[in-house]
């Protein structure tokens, strides 16, 4: 997560605080240490907004670890009915799409709206100028927020939308690991090499390699009658 997506999700779930939108429903959690240490700013900035994380919010990750109060796949049926049961008001789920195919992120956009309650609210992001993930699942999805939502979430209210954007590029990175451009040009003589990962960095060498790091967010809701 980029320190400008958590500050934007900050702002939103202050936007309906006010509202108590419990539980709070935190898929692809990751671990404490993750959200702690590792990324400081994600508990800075968004979960010491509740003034009891452990009542207010569910973390839910598919591996077991500290930190993590629901473990479990989604895309099981029995699990996602408990999960059902839990009635949440507010979801977050932030930078998984990238990581799923084209089917697997509908079914995730599908599930999503059956397991929030009623009124309740959808905060998802995703990486936008960002290279691959070093995860080995990595799906090179990259999509603005218009496209995001028309292709998966206009069964949704749009309430807002935003490109997080920062002020750090991957070209600044090399040049402050001028070690690691050695390599990098050692991988464009390997396109045999993980071919998916090699192409899209080609593509991404080309037309974004300058441009800084941003994020993809939707604020949404899901409106039922009744």
């Amino acid at each position: 997560m980029l320190v400008e997506e958590s500050i934007w999700i900050a702002e939103k779930i202050k936007e309906i605080l006010p509202e108590e939108p419990f539980p709070v429903l935190n898929i692809g959690s990751s671990t404490l240490v993750y959200r702690t240490k590792k990324q400081p700013f994600i508990q800075n900035n968004i979960f010491n907004l509740f003034s009891d994380e452990k009542k207010q919010v569910i973390h839910l990750d598919m591996k077991e670890d500290e930190g993590i109060d629901l473990v479990g796949d989604l895309s099981d049926e029995n699990f996602r009915n408990e999960v059902k049961k839990l009635k949440p008001k507010l979801i977050l789920c932030n930078n998984i799409l990238m990581y799923l195919n084209k089917n697997t992120r509908k079914k995730l956009s599908n599930t999503l709206y059956e397991v929030l309650d009623k009124n309740g609210y959808l905060i998802i992001t995703n990486s936008l100028v960002f290279p691959p993930s070093p995860d080995p699942v990595e799906a090179y999805y990259r999509a603005t927020p218009e496209k995001m939502y028309k292709s998966l979430f206009a069964n949704f209210y749009l309430i807002d939308q935003n490109i997080a954007k920062t002020e750090y590029s991957f070209y600044k990175f090399l040049q402050s690991k001028p070690k690691l451009i050695l390599i990098k040009l050692l991988r464009f003589f390997m396109p045999w090499y993980k071919s998916k990962e090699w192409w899209f960095m080609m593509k991404y060498y080309l037309s974004g390699i300058k441009k800084n790091y941003s994020a993809t967010c939707l604020f949404l809701k899901k409106e039922t009658n009744g």
